[in-house]
């Protein structure tokens, strides 16, 4: 889901510039062409596009509520993962799509707000979905090696601050959202922390635990398997109240930081032009889904929490949080070179 191999990634893009900016225009027709009415919706299959390989969360999750889905509207909803250069050739598949409402996407940090900085130029821009539902987001929590002399965030900080510019941080990889909330925190404290970016989360954790890193921000699920080994501390959690799965970490407002909602998102878009009518409906049954005991302890064993948006609220969330990361994506000089 955060695996990213900047060099890689960056050839990657470029490559579904060129290759798909092709599909883009050839099914430009189709796409402006108007939409048919939403009566009887649906009445065939629908397509979720998952812009990762399968195996990770962002397609454990969309398996998941697809299968709510899938029962809800009486018509098979199939996954179909499109991985590549950072999630940029499958949601150029969608922005490419007729708005009939039989295609929709998992839309995670990248798509909703990094990858519009992080790469020179995209073959869509945020204009060109329907801001669906906001399925849920996964909290991070500061962790430290046990070597770092520090029990609480204020330690942490004070540490960091004496070592200033000394200080390395592990993320799943450049652009991740833990690299983001990071860089954010990093940059509201003044701790010029330098970053170490790795081939995904595990690898991370995993020096983490050895000692090679100091700190980092770790996923929820990676976090649990680790709050009784003395080798990790767990100083503070990025979400608005403690969880229930690890009560005793605080959470980052507990600490004294205010407004900070450091966290890897998960929501579904479609292309532009859907019927309102569709878009609602998706709305509805994904809210339903998302109720169902079953389902949310699931999710949360994957540290993913429901957080659930209208559409328009949806809408609005990533307007006001996409500005947000660019600038800390400039003046942090965050490439994916």
């Amino acid at each position: 889901m955060f695996d990213r191999t900047p060099s890689l990634i960056r050839l990657l893009a470029r490559a579904a510039t060129l290759a798909l900016g092709a599909l883009a225009l050839g099914a430009a027709a189709q796409a402006q062409t108007p939409s048919p009415s939403p009566a009887g919706y649906p009445n065939k299959p629908i397509r979720w596009i998952v812009p990762y390989a399968p195996g990770g969360a962002s397609d454990i999750v969309a398996r998941m509520i697809s299968d709510g889905l899938t029962d809800a509207l009486g018509q098979k909803v199939m996954v179909d993962n499109k991985p590549g250069a950072g999630g940029t050739v499958g949601i150029t598949q969608l922005a490419a799509s007729a708005p009939d409402g039989y295609t929709l996407a998992t839309a995670d940090n990248g798509t909703l707000y990094n990858n519009w900085y992080l790469f020179d130029r995209l073959p869509y821009s945020p204009a060109s979905f329907e801001y669906v539902a906001m399925m849920g987001r996964f909290p991070l929590v500061l962790a430290v090696n046990k070597s770092v002399p520090a029990t609480n965030f204020r330690e942490w900080q004070q540490w960091a601050k004496q070592n200033s510019g000394k200080v390395q941080y592990a993320t799943p990889g450049v652009g991740s959202p833990h690299h983001i909330a990071m860089a954010t925190l990093d940059d509201m404290l003044g701790l010029q922390m330098q970053h170490v970016p790795y081939r995904g989360d595990s690898a991370a954790v995993v020096d983490l635990v050895g000692g090679q890193i100091p700190t980092m921000l770790v996923g929820v699920a990676s976090a649990r398997q680790y709050l009784k080994d003395d080798r990790l501390r767990f100083l503070a959690v990025t979400w608005p109240t403690r969880l229930s799965s690890m009560p005793d970490v605080p959470t980052m407002e507990e600490a004294g930081i205010k407004n900070f909602a450091g966290s890897a998102e998960q929501g579904i878009i479609m292309p532009a032009g859907t019927p309102k009518a569709v878009v609602d409906r998706i709305n509805a049954e994904v809210a339903k889904v998302l109720q169902v005991p079953a389902v949310r302890e699931k999710l949360e064993t994957l540290g993913m929490y429901p957080y659930l948006k209208t559409p328009a609220e949806f809408k609005a969330h990533v307007a006001e949080q996409r500005p947000k990361a660019g600038d800390i994506i400039k003046r942090k000089g965050i490439t994916v070179n």
